[in-house]
């Protein structure tokens, strides 16, 4: 049986929950020009809020990372990952992981292709509601020397406390895996 959040179509707390009809996820109708997007992750902390990371294509056919919140059951408009533009040169970004420690605090990890079209491991953190600017995963540049690495998983405990763990490439073309709290 599939169960929804902890109240029912028909307001019966307890009871097995009935899920709301899909919306379309707001803002990637702006976003999603190519005609290609999906949502990779979705992580909610509380029956309070949730937030989700995927892609999309944008007008000129590249792949581009998106994230997007909600709150007390309002979905916030889908953004662009802030920072990926300036670092998906390439245009093949991604946000395929999100965690959420509590409701406005999260992490989404991923994957972007640079300017010299190698892939790129990249985190970024939703703090207070406010999505920072992604960051190459600190020390896969030195390890990725194949050129194809990317965040798998992350996980947050609390607020600014998260782990996350992907692979790379390295020197002698054999795929290997990092950890970085």
């Amino acid at each position: 049986m599939v169960y929804g959040r902890l109240w029912s179509s028909a307001g019966v707390r307890g009871q097995r929950a009935a899920w709301p009809l899909a919306i379309e996820v707001p803002g990637t109708g702006v976003l999603n020009k190519g005609g290609f997007a999906r949502v990779d992750s979705v992580s909610c902390p509380s029956a309070a809020g949730c937030a989700a990371g995927g892609s999309y294509k944008n007008g000129s056919g590249k792949r581009q990372a998106f994230v997007v919140s909600e709150r007390h059951g309002a979905w916030r408009p889908a953004i662009e990952v802030p920072g990926t533009g300036s670092l998906n040169r390439d245009g093949g970004a991604v946000a395929g992981t999100v965690s959420c420690a509590s409701v406005g605090n999260c992490a989404a990890g991923g994957m972007y292709v640079n300017g010299s079209g190698l892939q790129q491991a990249f985190l970024a953190r939703e703090r207070h509601g406010v999505w920072r600017s992604a960051i190459e995963v600190p020390g896969t540049g030195a390890l990725n020397k194949g050129g194809a690495a990317a965040v798998d998983s992350v996980s947050c405990v609390s607020a600014g406390r998260c782990a996350a763990n992907g692979y790379y490439v390295d020197g002698n073309w054999k795929q290997q895996v990092f950890v970085v709290g």
